[in-house]
């Protein structure tokens, strides 16, 4: 029971529901139920609006989005351990995302949220609403997508990309392009770019499965270092550490 609630039935055992002071105790617990409902109704259409607007990039995935105590809106995937893929832009409004940290291989993204006061959710190829006017614009990645900054990030890539062996041969090449800044053709860019896809779909085949998670986080952090974007080359080079670690 709310602190108005709490209020109102403290009015009320004064006075009987049928005097003045009594039916004012009355309509006011009313109205603070039906606000809560409301309000809950409202943080609820947020959240799926959220998931929505993901879930549009990549059906294939599970979503969630769920409100913290703190206030935070939290995103997560399905693949990767909660890991949130470059293929997919976030939406504003999600200013948080999970730490990176190897998790239990069959949590759900429900699991992955942990404690919210509210969640909304899309499972792998479920229906999605067609987008809406009040949808959110997706241009969340500086404000949301960040994590821990990998020591040496250059040398890390490089290493991590030598000892993967089920990379394309053209991503040690390009990691050190990347790190050297010595420059990549267009059409090592689309190679990229068809690798990254291949990875996309392999993961779809079992999202759970970290290994075709680990090879995609590589080859996008090689992406967003070529791209200049070394913040996200942070974020995709520490999940890949992290959900790795045990199996190194």
């Amino acid at each position: 029971m709310s602190a108005v609630q709490r209020g109102a039935a403290a009015g009320q055992a004064g006075a009987s529901a049928g005097s003045p002071a009594g039916a004012a105790a009355l309509a006011a617990t009313t109205g603070a139920v039906a606000g809560d409902v409301s309000s809950r109704t409202a943080e609820q259409q947020r959240l799926q609006r959220l998931v929505d607007a993901v879930a549009r990039q990549a059906p294939g995935l599970s979503w969630a989005a769920g409100l913290r105590d703190d206030g935070t809106t939290l995103l997560v995937s399905s693949i990767g351990c909660g890991w949130i893929p470059p293929n997919v832009k976030i939406p504003v409004g999600v200013n948080r995302l999970l730490e990176p940290a190897r998790r239990r291989a069959d949590a759900s993204v429900v699991d992955l949220l942990g404690v919210v006061t509210a969640a909304a959710v899309h499972k792998a190829h479920g229906f999605v609403a067609k987008p809406g006017p009040d949808d959110p614009l997706l241009t969340g990645d500086r404000v949301a997508r960040t994590g821990p900054e990998v020591d040496e990030l250059g040398p890390a890539l490089v290493e991590a990309v030598r000892r993967r062996d089920g990379l394309p041969r053209i991503a040690q090449t390009l990691a050190q392009a990347a790190t050297r800044g010595t420059g990549v053709t267009e059409n090592e860019i689309d190679v990229l770019q068809r690798e990254q896809h291949l990875a996309y779909q392999k993961a779809l085949e079992d999202p759970h499965e970290l290994s075709a998670a680990a090879d995609w986080m590589l080859l996008a952090a090689i992406d967003a270092l070529i791209a200049g974007h070394e913040s996200l080359a942070h974020y995709h080079v520490a999940w890949y550490e992290a959900i790795s670690a045990k199996s190194r």
